[in-house]
């Protein structure tokens, strides 16, 4: 769960974010966050599901990987966090560090497409990256029984070809919540 420090830190990153976008940089040297309060329900959840093994891919410059290795720290377990932006993912470091989180996070500079097959099953997932590659990359994931995997920018972007995709899984129960820009949260049997 989150701690006031972390809630700070969050505070911080999406502050620039937002100032980022003000200026109307490019994508490419803006910084895409996780909502605060997506990243307080995320942390939460995978709290509150007791996740031992949780991945993300895409922490940009840390506000998922904040909710997610506080979470990890309260189950005693460990977050995987793929990143391929080399700077992004040196920030993110930096603040998981000041934060005293190091030992709850792996952090993984490189392309999910080539990663995911190495990775160990999970039972907590979060996926924020480019969104044309939301289905290919759920479709590598490792998951353990019960499994959860919440998907970010449902509602901000056409991600419908990714909610179809998982909502015709057998057994699987999936819903959209209207935080931040939309999260599909998804459990598997």
């Amino acid at each position: 769960m989150l701690g006031e420090l972390e809630r700070q830190a969050i505070r911080r990153l999406w502050t620039r974010k937002l100032e980022q976008d003000a200026a109307q940089l490019s994508p490419s040297k803006r910084h895409r966050n996780l909502q605060p309060a997506s990243a307080e329900f995320i942390s939460s959840l995978a709290s509150g599901l007791n996740a031992k093994r949780a991945l993300e891919i895409g922490g940009s410059s840390g506000i998922s990987t904040i909710a997610l290795a506080a979470a990890a720290r309260a189950t005693g377990g460990k977050l995987i966090s793929i990143e391929i932006e080399p700077e992004r993912q040196a920030e993110s470091k930096q603040t998981i560090e000041g934060l005293g989180l190091s030992d709850c996070v792996e952090f993984i500079l490189g392309d999910a497409a080539t990663v995911l097959a190495s990775i160990e099953e999970v039972s907590f997932v979060l996926i924020d990256c480019e969104k044309e590659d939301y289905v290919r990359f759920f479709d590598m994931l490792g998951l353990s029984a019960g499994a959860v995997v919440v998907a970010d920018n449902i509602l901000s972007h056409d991600l419908s070809a990714y909610v179809q995709h998982i909502r015709g899984i057998p057994g699987v129960e999936s819903l959209t919540l209207p935080i931040g820009h939309g999260l599909e949260v998804t459990r598997f049997p």
